[in-house]
């Protein structure tokens, strides 16, 4: 266990996919023997002045991360922060008339307070009333204040700041030459973005351009200046994340939770993970979250958002554990010095209501 006290980063894989791309930001990889907890070995490196372990989870859905985010904090228990890093899938456009962005694939979003809810809703959470309608009930903690800070202060310096771009470039030149293709941009040619209510004519596994009529596609260029993208410059979006165990590929369900909820994009994990531990989500967007789903954009849209993070790490300063004393394996009670636990109150942005008691609050629910 001595080795596992010098991880402070926890970053939370859903997918093996998203894994790999987390492990070409790594500035440095640590031996697979020298990172382990219970038999289960995890990716372990630095990024800057950080030390990072990655795990993956071993299935998909909130309760896949909120048991992966218990078991990572149990075994490096100098976890200060985690950051959730992975695809998801978008919504085209939103924001005010006379000011609307438009978010195309290869973007990233970021989890952050916008409108009633601190960054993460989980909105199948409520009551069924009347004519089956969804009375959406409850929040989920936000962004805490300090993470929310770093977060800002990256926002502030502007695109260029990101470095997504010069990332990019140094994760495809980890790889031989045939494997680095694998996170090339594809492209606006292969952004289809379809009307709403054209649904997708071929089975999950046939490819639009194959089987869907390209008469219904909205393209890049038909969206507009803000949907024009430079080759590696992805646009960074902040705003709330829609996560519940429920795969979103409905057009029409996306369009209806966005403007009741004013979220921005959709997955299965945060939820998950933000209720119990001071946590960021990052996402890279792979597909519109309709019923035209496609792999085409997963590689890629999990590297930008692994750049992203890289990137965030760098605002958040590192934590000294080098007095934090060794603990029993199996125990979960002592609190490592030099880091705070928390767990979150009744409060949507997470910023208040905090518990500074030194209690360890792992996986209650």
């Amino acid at each position: 266990m001595a080795k596992n006290h010098q991880f402070t980063i926890g970053w939370i894989c859903p997918l093996p996919l998203e894994k790999e791309a987390a492990r070409l930001v790594l500035d440095e990889e640590y031996p697979q023997e020298e990172v382990q907890y219970q038999n289960v070995y995890y990716l372990g490196g630095c990024i800057g002045e950080h030390k990072v372990v990655i795990g993956v989870q071993r299935r998909i859905g909130l309760t896949g991360a909120a048991i992966l985010a218990e078991k990572m904090r149990a075994g490096f228990p100098n976890i200060k922060y985690f950051l959730l890093v992975g695809i998801a899938g978008g919504v085209p456009r939103y924001g005010p008339a006379g000011a609307v962005s438009e978010i195309v694939l290869g973007d990233v979003v970021v989890s952050s307070p916008r409108g009633n809810h601190g960054g993460v809703l989980q909105y199948d959470k409520g009551a069924w009333e009347g004519q089956g309608q969804l009375n959406y009930r409850g929040h989920t903690n936000g962004v805490p204040g300090d993470l929310m800070a770093a977060v800002n202060n990256f926002r502030a310096e502007g695109w260029s700041k990101t470095n997504i771009t010069e990332v990019l470039k140094q994760m495809r030149g980890k790889l031989n030459q045939e494997q680095k293709h694998q996170y090339d941009d594809p492209g606006p040619g292969r952004d289809r973005l379809f009307q709403d209510t054209y649904e997708h004519k071929g089975t999950e596994l046939n490819d639009c351009k194959t089987c869907c009529d390209a008469d219904y596609v909205d393209s890049r260029y038909d969206r507009g200046d803000r949907a024009t993208r430079l080759v590696d410059r992805p646009s960074v979006h902040f705003g709330n994340i829609a996560s519940s165990n429920q795969l979103q590929i409905s057009a029409v369900e996306r369009n209806r939770v966005q403007q009741e909820h004013d979220v921005i994009c959709f997955e299965m994990e945060a939820a998950g993970v933000m209720d119990e531990y001071p946590c960021v989500v990052v996402r890279g967007i792979c597909d519109y979250a309709d019923s035209h789903k496609n792999k085409g954009w997963q590689n890629y849209a999990a590297a930008t958002a692994a750049a992203y993070a890289k990137g965030l790490l760098s605002r958040i300063p590192a934590v000294d554990t080098t007095s934090s004393a060794p603990r029993a394996e199996g125990s979960i009670s002592q609190q490592p010095a030099n880091v705070t636990n928390m767990r979150f109150g009744n409060n949507h942005h997470g910023v208040q209501g905090r518990d500074f008691h030194g209690d360890v609050h792992i996986g209650r629910r």
